[in-house]
């Protein structure tokens, strides 16, 4: 069985990290320890890279474990898709909903207050 790693979950001090995105002086993908780890709703980390750089307050969202990045950078992958295909969903919809004559109007507010809207718009612009 395959250990699932929390991402959410704090880093350690000593902790053998990645930077997950471009840091200033560090490119994505080198790898680090960690020398400092504070905060208690914002985990943020003093990082020692293989580079030579030392950077503080790093966010806990710009690092990865070091054994996780491979999968880190597939289920990255896999999100920025999945994002993509649902912009792309949903701008298909709306274009569909405006050449069928519909309102795009996802809330359900009625189509009289919406023109009265608009008038008042108009009225107040010029």
């Amino acid at each position: 069985m395959t250990k699932t790693l929390d991402r959410k979950k704090p880093f350690k001090r000593f902790d053998k990290v990645v930077a997950a995105n471009q840091l200033q002086g560090v490119p994505e993908g080198t790898p680090g320890k960690v020398k400092l780890a504070n905060g208690i709703t914002w985990n943020r980390y003093w990082v020692d890279f293989s580079n030579g750089v030392t950077i503080g307050s790093i966010d806990h969202d710009d690092l990865a474990h070091r054994k996780d990045w491979p999968q880190f950078k597939i289920d990255r992958e896999k999100s920025l898709e999945k994002a993509a295909l649902e912009t792309e969903v949903i701008q298909s919809d709306e274009t569909s909903g405006e050449t069928s004559g519909e309102s795009s109007n996802p809330y359900g507010v009625p189509e009289h207050l919406l023109e009265r809207s608009r008038a008042a718009r108009v009225r107040l612009s010029g």
